[in-house]
């Protein structure tokens, strides 16, 4: 496993040396660069939490992965440039019933300069720089407006939407490690209430904006100068996602490759 290799698939040259700017950095251009994508649980590749496993899979073979991937690889990345950095899991909102799931997600804090920092390269729709942990915090990105709200011993991250402020994941402080997640692939292959295992998709972050591919979708999404987003919708046949995929994302998939697209079961959940 090579950082430098790792530094160049982001987009950066030089090997920076810890601090909050080069962590914001290295948050940003991983965004920027590799996708948050489940294309491996829906074209019968193997799926593992081995960080030499993800290394080559991201790096080497230049695809994208889900939290515990992305998130997984970003872990390695970061210990071994010095930071300090913990595991956390999280339980992700259902947007339909306002329930939130079980902690399937992962996600990392970074203690630096004082304060704790909430980093997630593993989330469709998240934060595109680290957040302080600070209860209140708000802060305006360009891919939205967000919030960490405190809750007894629960953080909630939260996004305004039109005015409202609609939780995306809660999480608490408790540490994890990445063969923690093991469960978590497992429900995520074998689940209707999980998006990964009932959608196909692969999303990347633009500079003013993103492109998503869902089932059979192209969705671009553009952000406005006064905080909106603007989403185009292109319908594909099944003889065009591949070359969408390889065109418009760089992932060219070597097995074969099952779109899907079906409707979730709601979660029942606390």
């Amino acid at each position: 496993m090579d950082v430098k290799a790792y530094l160049h698939r982001i987009g950066i040259t030089a090997t920076p040396a810890p601090s909050l700017v080069a962590l914001r950095k290295l948050h940003r251009q991983h965004l920027l660069s590799i996708p948050f994508e489940n294309l491996s649980f829906h074209s019968d590749e193997n799926i593992a939490l081995d960080q030499d496993f993800l290394y080559d899979k991201i790096v080497v073979k230049r695809r994208g992965g889900c939290c515990f991937e992305n998130n997984g690889l970003l872990l390695w990345l970061l210990q071994v440039l010095g930071y300090k950095v913990f595991v956390l899991s999280a339980r992700v909102r259902d947007r339909t019933t306002g329930f939130f799931g079980p902690p399937t997600h992962m996600v990392l804090t970074v203690e630096l300069e004082g304060r704790w920092w909430l980093c997630d390269v593993g989330f469709g729709e998240g934060i595109r720089e680290p957040l302080p942990l600070v209860a209140g915090w708000e802060e305006e990105q360009e891919c939205g407006k967000f919030r960490l709200r405190e809750n007894q011993e629960e953080w909630v991250l939260e996004e305004n939407e039109d005015g409202t402020w609609t939780g995306l994941y809660k999480f608490t402080l408790e540490e994890r490690c990445l063969e923690d997640f093991k469960w978590s692939s497992e429900y995520h292959q074998s689940s209707q209430s999980s998006i990964i295992f009932c959608k196909s998709f692969c999303t990347l972050q633009l500079s003013r904006g993103r492109l998503t591919y869902v089932g059979h979708k192209l969705i671009s999404t553009e952000f406005t100068a006064e905080g909106g987003k603007v989403k185009t919708t292109r319908h594909l046949k099944d003889d065009e996602i591949l070359n969408v995929l390889r065109d418009q994302f760089g992932i060219v998939l070597s097995r074969m490759f099952f779109p899907k697209d079906e409707k979730m079961l709601p979660l029942a959940y606390a």
